[in-house]
């Protein structure tokens, strides 16, 4: 069978934790790293010590990494490169693997779909949580009506490391589209889907309350005179030290040369840093996401799911890949739960990102139609994230407008 011929565009972390797996025993036989683009020299140099492929093509130029004789493109950009390069690869007739969010707004991904339709080729939504086995088994259990009619959905996400986005390019909306955005989606879309409806009103509330400027401090790390106070202090010479021992590539290579000990409060940053999000549905379901980037608490770190149906709940922890199940009783005393334990899969993101490679390169290497990383659920994951950004500036609620199709 001939191999799949994949091009990247965008060498960063995100492109190589999808490489790696693309590289191992799974797909190494079926598939093939050809193309790179990236304009940064460092870049393309961290893509070929990545690699290691004498077919390893480098482009500086996205045309002519376009010419190169794709068979799929993974668009791996930070998000305000998302709607361009997708579209680019569409018109080039390529099928496209978008990592997730789909774009930064709901008129940039209204692009992209347009795109897709016009060109008759797929884009695969880069959703891994899509595939993550606990997310899978709830999906699962709410399609089968095991807990009768969803009526309230409350997703938690608590990641100890939030505080990195406020160093990083996360943190400036042009960017990212906000971190409703870069980081809400990923819930937004599994709330999306276990409502199994049509999100069409948004509600929420958040604010940058924690790391706001201190006058004491510096620009960088590295030139701060709190180092040893403050708990947000990043050892620059340490963190090399652990890229380069993790990957074997220098970490100047890695990061493209940038300063990575950027202060968290003295950075430039228009994002928000906690947000509670509310969503209704056209079934009448309602959600709530609650998201906290000044908790760094690594033993509760992660998603927590609770699903309230009309005929049981449902509890999931994907931290410890624990879903409980408690059927309504009503009149009755306490009862146990079930209790779904989900065995550990091999991969990054709990076995997610494998899952979703494995799907991509099936669907291409059998002609299989596109069922499940549809642009239509990032559409609505970003529609609601951006009606989020909104409705926090705005104080209002903001009702959603359903995609041209």
């Amino acid at each position: 069978m001939k191999k799949i011929r994949i091009g990247v565009i965008g060498m960063g972390s995100r492109a190589y934790s999808l490489i790696l797996p693309l590289m191992s025993e799974q797909f190494k036989e079926r598939v093939e790293i050809t193309a790179v683009y990236d304009p940064e020299p460092l870049k393309r140099e961290f893509a070929a010590r990545t690699v290691k492929s004498d077919s390893l093509k480098l482009f500086d130029d996205r045309e002519e990494f376009l010419k190169s004789g794709l068979d799929l493109v993974m668009v791996c950009t930070p998000q305000s490169g998302h709607a361009e390069n997708t579209i680019a690869a569409l018109e080039a007739g390529i099928d496209v693997f978008l990592e997730k969010p789909m774009a930064r707004t709901a008129a940039e991904c209204q692009a992209i779909m347009d795109a897709e339709k016009k060109s008759g080729k797929n884009v695969f939504m880069g959703f891994n949580l899509r595939h993550h086995p606990v997310c899978c088994e709830i999906a699962g259990m709410v399609n089968s009506e095991k807990i009768g009619h969803v009526q309230q959905i409350i997703c938690t996400d608590f990641y100890n490391g939030g505080y990195s986005y406020f160093r990083r390019w996360h943190r400036l909306t042009r960017n990212s589209g906000g971190l409703a955005v870069e980081k809400g989606c990923h819930s937004i879309d599994q709330i999306n889907r276990f409502a199994r409806s049509v999100p069409v009103r948004v509600s929420a509330f958040g604010g940058l309350d924690r790391f706001l400027p201190d006058k004491e401090g510096a620009d960088y790390c590295s030139e701060c005179g709190k180092k040893e106070s403050c708990p947000y202090f990043m050892d620059m010479d340490k963190a090399e030290e652990s890229t380069t021992n993790a990957t074997g590539i220098p970490a100047v290579v890695v990061n493209g040369g940038q300063k990575l000990d950027m202060c968290v409060f003295n950075s430039d940053k228009d994002t928000f840093d906690n947000h509670t999000i509310m969503i209704e549905y056209a079934n009448g379901c309602r959600a709530v996401l609650a998201e906290c980037f000044t908790s760094s608490v690594k033993s509760t770190s992660g998603r927590q799911f609770v699903l309230n149906g009309w005929d049981g709940q449902i509890w999931a922890e994907m931290s410890n890949r624990r879903i409980r199940f408690y059927p309504n009783a009503p009149s009755q005393g306490k009862m146990e739960p079930e209790e779904i334990n989900i065995p550990p899969a091999p991969g990054n993101h709990g076995g997610a990102d494998n899952l979703m490679l494995e799907y991509v390169i099936s669907c291409l290497e059998t002609g299989k139609k596109n069922t499940e990383m549809l642009t239509l659920d990032g559409y609505y994951s970003v529609a609601v994230a951006e009606a989020a950004e909104i409705a926090v500036l705005e104080k209002r609620i903001v009702e959603l407008t359903p995609p041209q199709l």
